[in-house]
């Protein structure tokens, strides 16, 4: 059975109980995650991750024992705000290597194969310098 809040809540569970491990490094702290629209009037804070389900297609590949394979893309916004340009390009680029180092360090329940498809840099968000975000396409395949 297909049930997407359960894979949404998933994604969430795991950047919840994971990024921080890797934040640390840099000294950043947790972001507020939702999967709310991105409205960065309603959300002022310093570090926002935002979780978009953007498409899920079903292949006509089979595995071993002829069950399907679900293939689902996930756009994941780390949004920076409230600081300098320069400290705001830091962080986010910064976070966006420890949201790298975690997603390939630990796996996704239910995932087979996961991968990062690409990753874009965003210094400059409403003609602003004051907000700076990156997009994280995630690629994850999970056998139904």
């Amino acid at each position: 059975m297909i049930d997407f809040k359960t894979k949404q809540n998933n994604i969430i569970d795991f950047i919840t109980n994971n990024y921080s491990n890797y934040l640390s490094e840099y000294n950043i702290k947790i972001p507020f995650i939702t999967n709310e629209f991105i409205d960065f009037d309603r959300f002022k804070n310093d570090f926002i991750c935002f979780v978009e389900f953007d498409s899920t297609t079903y292949p006509f590949t089979y595995n071993d024992d002829c069950s399907i394979t679900e293939n689902n893309i996930i756009n994941i916004y780390l949004a920076h705000r409230n600081n300098t340009p320069d400290n705001l390009n830091n962080l986010m680029l910064n976070s966006t290597s420890a949201f790298f180092k975690m997603f390939r360090g630990k796996g996704i329940s239910n995932s087979i194969n996961q991968k990062i498809n690409r990753i874009d840099f965003f210094k400059y968000i409403e003609g602003t310098t004051n907000i700076c975000c990156s997009k994280i396409v995630l690629e994850l395949s999970i056998e139904l």
